[in-house]
This record gives C-alpha cells, sequence and structure tokens, in this order.
C-alpha cells in the first residue's frame, strides 16, 4: 500500500495480540525501558541484535510525545504502537539467527521513487509494480514481516486478511481517506512503513503531530535507518517472490548520501510538481489522520500549522536533494519525472525510465499497465476536496521559496 498520495499510512494501527493497556500508560510517562521489557515480555524474546541505532529515534519520539499537552491521551496509542515495533524487531534478530542466510541476501539495483508527496510518486509506483520482474513489499508483508513471507503462500497467507480488516476500520473512521489514497493489504507499500522499525519515519508526525520529533528527523537523520530498511527485504525477498526491488519513499530525498552507501547501484526517480500544488493536499489527509486523536485540541488540527509543517519538512527536502544532486556521483543515478506526463502519458513515462535504467520493457508489462490503467479503483481515487485558502497556502510564499531547488528544476514545475 502506498502513500501516493503521500506519506500517510496505517503505521500507527493497532494488531491484535498487543498487551499494552491504557490503564498501563494513562498517569506514567512514556520511557523506553518499560517498553523494551514489554516487548520482550510479549515475544518471549530478548536479543536486540548488535545495532542498538534504532534506541536514538525511540528516545527522541517518546521525548517529543511527552512535550506535549496531549501526551496523557496519545500515551496507550504510542505505546502500543511501540512496543509492536520493538517485537517486530526482536523477530527479526530472531529469524536472522536462525536462519543466517537471510542475512546473505543481496539488494541489486533497486528502483526508488522519491520527491515531494502528491507528485505522482505513489500512482508510478503501482505501474512500476505491476512488472513482472518488480518485486515491490506489499503492506501486509511489511506491517508483520515474521515469520518470513513464502512464495507458496504469498496470495493466501493469513496476514493479509488481517490487515484489510485493519484498513477497513481506517476507512470507517475517516471515510474521506479514500479517496486520497489506496487501503489494500495487497497494494505496494512506501519504505516510511519500513523505517518506522527504525523509530525513523514522518509516519510519526502524520498520526501524533510530535513537532519536536519531525525537526529532529528533518535536522538530523538518523544513523543505520538504511541497515534496518536493508534488513526487512532480505527478510521478504529470502522466501518469497523473486525480482527487482521496486520501492517508494519521499522522505529519501532528505538522506541520498546514507541510502547510497548502503545501495550504491540504486536507481532513483525523482518526480516533480508545483509545491503549491502540493502542501494543501497533504495537509488535508493529515488532518484527516489525526481527527480521532486531536478532535479536543483544534490546535493540533490547525490547517496552517499542518501546511507550515508540510512545507518545512518535504521543503529541506527538496533544497537538500538539490544540494546532494551538485555531486556528480550522486546525480548520476537519477531521472527526473514531471507529474504532469505521469499523469498524461503513464505508459510513455514508463518506456523512458526503463530506456534510462537499461531495463527490459515488455509487452506483457505494458498489457498489464494499460489494464491497470484502465480499471476502476475502489480506494484512492476520487474527489478529494479541499480550499488551498484554508491552509493559508498564499500566505507560506511558496512560489518564492526553495530557491535552490527552483533553480534547477523549475522547468518540471509548471503550471497544471
Amino acid at each position: 500500500m502506498t502513500v501516493a498520495a503521500g506519506t500517510v499510512t496505517q503505521s500507527d494501527r493497532a494488531h491484535p495480540g498487543s498487551a499494552v493497556t491504557s490503564a498501563d500508560w494513562d498517569n506514567a510517562p512514556l520511557d523506553e525501558g518499560p517498553l523494551l521489557a514489554e516487548a520482550e515480555r510479549q515475544s518471549g524474546l530478548s536479543d536486540w541484535g548488535n545495532d542498538l541505532s534504532f534506541r536514538t529515534g525511540l528516545r527522541q519520539l517518546l521525548a517529543a510525545v511527552e512535550g506535549m499537552r496531549a501526551a496523557p491521551r496519545l500515551r496507550p496509542a504510542v505505546a502500543a504502537h511501540v512496543v509492536r515495533l520493538l517485537v517486530t524487531r526482536l523477530q527479526l534478530v530472531r529469524d536472522g539467527t536462525r536462519h543466517p542466510e537471510i542475512l546473505q541476501g543481496k539488494i541489486e539495483r533497486p528502483l526508488i521513487v522519491t520527491g515531494m508527496p502528491r507528485t505522482g510518486t505513489t500512482w508510478l509506483y503501482e505501474l512500476l509494480a505491476l512488472d513482472a520482474d518488480a518485486r515491490a513489499p506489499l503492506d501486509w508483508e511489511v506491517q508483520k514481516p515474521s515469520p518470513p513471507p513464502e512464495a507458496s503462500s504469498y496470495e493466501t497467507d493469513p496476514r493479509i486478511a488481517e490487515i484489510e480488516a485493519v484498513n477497513k476500520g481506517i476507512l470507517q473512521g475517516a471515510p474521506e481517506l479514500a479517496t486520497m489514497h489506496n487501503w489494500h493489504a495487497r497494494l505496494p507499500q512506501e519504505c516510511n512503513a519500513i523505517t518506522t522499525l527504525h523509530f525513523a519515519s514522518i509516519n510519526f508526525w502524520s498520526v501524533y503531530a510530535v513537532p519536536d520529533y519531525v525537526r529532529w528527523l528533518r535536522d538530523a537523520p538518523p544513523d543505520g535507518v538504511f541497515n534496518t530498511h536493508q534488513r526487512v527485504l532480505q527478510q521478504l525477498q529470502w522466501k518469497g517472490p523473486k525480482g527487482r526491488w521496486t520501492l517508494k519513499s519521499p522522505p529519501h530525498s532528505l538522506m541520498l548520501e546514507q541510502l547510497l552507501e548502503t545501495y550504491p547501484d540504486a536507481c532513483l526517480i525523482h518526480t516533480h510538481r508545483n509545491p503549491a500544488k502540493v502542501v494543501a493536499s497533504l495537509a488535508n489527509m493529515v488532518r484527516s489522520r489525526r481527527r480521532e486523536k486531536f478532535a479536543d485540541q483544534p490546535e493540533m488540527m490547525d490547517p496552517k500549522m499542518i501546511a507550515r509543517s508540510v512545507a518545512d519538512f518535504f521543503g529541506t527536502g527538496l533544497e537538500r536533494a538539490t544540494e546532494s544532486r551538485r555531486n556528480p556521483a550522486i546525480d548520476r543515478h537519477f531521472l527526473d519525472v514531471d507529474y504532469r506526463d505521469t499523469i498524461r502519458d503513464p505508459l510513455g513515462v514508463l518506456r523512458r525510465i526503463y530506456d534510462h535504467f537499461g531495463f527490459e520493457y515488455t509487452q506483457e508489462f505494458e498489457e498489464r499497465v494499460q489494464a491497470h490503467v484502465a480499471a476502476p479503483r475502489q480506494t484512492g481515487h476520487g474527489q478529494h476536496n479541499y480550499d488551498p485558502n484554508e491552509f493559508g497556502v498564499n500566505e507560506l510564499h511558496l512560489e518564492s521559496r526553495f530557491p535552490h531547488y527552483r533553480a534547477r528544476f523549475g522547468h518540471l514545475i509548471g503550471k497544471e
């Protein structure tokens, strides 16, 4: 599943089996020690592996929650969410210890889509994933990667129904989200959901607000995040379907050096659209996603505040990616795609991508894409209504911001 829509995924979903209750956390501040202990208790495991860098992001997240007026109300949900992620980390360590061959798996020439949310990243990602030679991580296996998925049961794994039920519950609580984003367990998921396991994901901001956390994530990308990312891909490919990894994450633009250190042969697609068209759309999604948790705190639902946060975080991503790409060794990995081209001529964009990176473009792939484009979409397609004025887009002066990005890529962000 994705966020084509952008960076709002179901990473805060409650899953069966969590023993953390509201009573456990209503009065006690969130602290990593008890949460780590609870994850060990639930899983029956205690080996956290050699890479403990995930704890930096965990501490930042917990401190950010505790710094908010909403902390007492958020603690139970955050605690359950954190413990679920910690249990998954413990399971990944266990699986790698039992089956060290998992850790020998190589990730070669992954095709990765990045760019601001709402710039066609999800639609392009869905289309690229239709190639029989592609391997995109699906929502259900990203949310519950242990035990490792197997090709023989990939279409019938009981985790599919479990995640589909959770998605249904999300849409019942906020039905307007169905017009903004695809919510299906069998659709490609983006890397933001994977990096929640390192506690380095914009998804926490999307749901919990956590302004201190998102500033940390913007300004100081944490170490080790792509170690966790790679470990999950190794888990999924071990007995699961094989193919060229096809991935997507807007926030990768903030960490291009780290990404290419882990994946030195990555093939990167940068999508472009006028930021003024992006900010209000994503801010509206975030507001819908937060409604349940902040219904009685209007300051956390303030559309202008959310829009400013969107512009600050992803605008930093635009400028940082532009700066990183001044290095020819980084820039050579990229192909730039105009959002307008993706919408008007998706087949033409796909052919250009495949020509650029030297992938085989087959008739079978084209026919799958044509059928997908022509088919009705159950969610993620509809009238996404919002008023840019409500989000103060004009007050953000987006047409004059991000000067380095505009100087290089301005020709790709014209009027729609």
